[in-house]
């Protein structure tokens, strides 16, 4: 076996002694399909297959345009689906940093009617180079980039690789990471947002024989002792179903644009859009969307009131605060009895009632009650701005009278 410093050193490109293949063991090209690309930098194996999936291909049909409701930038004017590359990367480590590389780099990207997958792999770090010789002219080929945490892992581990091969490369295309919108609207209803949860739970795919994230590295390493590539299968076919579900999801994200009710079914993940067209400035459709979702029952209680608060909101930023009175009302009464106190329903209907509808004995109203509810709760903090909100209303009626 080989000393951890002798593999660290392997896997770096200053190390100028080649790394010699595995020469025992089972061969990668026995048990994946593909072959060895050549070009002046050496040698690079690649695998290559093709995906038929109907929820990928659905893309086919779906105009590409990612307006602010998902990503920072948008795609002026759309882009075809052949002008997307997918990519899915399985490293040395999850540190990222130059002691980190890619051994497996999962591409995939329309030709035709098809979903074709190519994965770039190393049978030795020495083949790093050639890999990305390779690499650097298909990232040149696509206007756009979709990965999944791709921004904060995937493309600085391979720009720094890049870069310590003493490439100097200025790769100009849009970078979708579908992490964050998918995270933003199923965070609210699942546990983790991996793309694996996230495949289970808006697909209903549970993969077989799956090998743990945590486990590739260890696997890779054992290949580079033994050069037996059997270990390596599972490998293959996980990098090959995050692929698979990254056009997927893109497809999904997609849809939620235009038919957001035939994609989401719980209420969680409809408030999650929800906050999301807020964030991104579509505050109409966010204001039906919370309307339509409120009334679900079992919706998680901080998650209701959050939605609650954002709908009046809503309401009150395009004028018609009047329509959000029975929500406020509602809010109170959920606020009795319960173990946290929120003032928020009742400052808010006492401004109405004091600023807006000028009924100060309606103001007056509520911020007694507000008061006894603190009072009741203990809280002595927010007493002395309840008393002096109270004492500036019951100025105003009396100078009514």
């Amino acid at each position: 076996m080989r000393s951890f410093r002798e593999r660290y050193a392997a896997l770096n490109p200053e190390n100028r002694k080649a790394v010699a293949k595995p020469t025992s063991g089972i061969p990668i090209e026995a048990i994946e399909a593909g072959g060895f690309r050549r070009n002046r930098a050496g040698e690079v194996f690649v695998s290559e297959s093709r995906h038929v999936d109907a929820r990928v291909l659905a893309l086919l049909e779906r105009p590409i345009v990612a307006s602010q409701l998902h990503f920072k930038q948008s795609l002026n004017g759309g882009v075809r689906p052949d002008e997307m590359l997918f990519l899915d990367t399985e490293t040395t480590g999850l540190a990222g940093g130059t002691g980190t590389n890619a051994f497996l780099i999962g591409l995939g990207y329309f030709d035709g009617t098809a979903f074709r997958l190519q994965q770039y792999f190393l049978r030795s770090p020495a083949e790093e180079r050639a890999m990305l010789e390779e690499l650097r002219d298909l990232f040149s080929a696509f206007p756009v980039l979709v990965t999944f945490n791709g921004k904060s892992f995937d493309w600085p581990l391979l720009d720094t690789r890049f870069l310590m091969h003493g490439y100097r490369l200025d790769f100009n295309f849009t970078h979708l990471d579908l992490l964050h919108p998918a995270r933003r609207i199923w965070k609210h209803r699942l546990a983790s947002c991996s793309l694996t949860s996230l495949e289970r739970e808006i697909y209903g795919i549970e993969r077989v024989g799956d090998v743990p994230g945590y486990l590739i590295p260890q696997l890779y390493f054992d290949y580079l002792r033994d050069g037996d590539a059997r270990r390596l299968q599972s490998v293959f076919s996980h990098n090959r179903a995050d692929i698979v579900t990254l056009a997927c999801l893109l497809e999904t994200l997609l849809q939620l644009e235009a038919e957001p009710e035939r994609v989401l079914r719980y209420a969680e993940d409809r408030v999650g859009l929800a906050l999301s067209l807020i964030a991104a400035g579509d505050l109409e459709r966010a204001r039906r969307l919370l309307t339509e979702v409120l009334p679900a029952a079992g919706l998680d209680p901080a998650l209701k009131r959050r939605a609650q608060k954002e709908l009046w909101l809503l309401l009150r930023r395009a004028g018609r605060a009047h329509e959000g009175l029975t929500l406020l009302e509602t809010m109170c009464d959920e606020t009795v009895g319960s173990r946290t106190v929120d003032l928020f329903p009742y400052l808010e209907l006492a401004k109405y009632f004091e600023h807006i509808a000028r009924d100060y004995r309606a103001a007056e109203r509520i911020v007694e009650r507000a008061i006894r509810m603190i009072d009741l709760a203990g809280r002595r903090t927010e007493r002395a701005d309840l008393i002096y909100r109270l004492n500036r209303i019951q100025r105003k009626q009396r100078s009514v009278f």
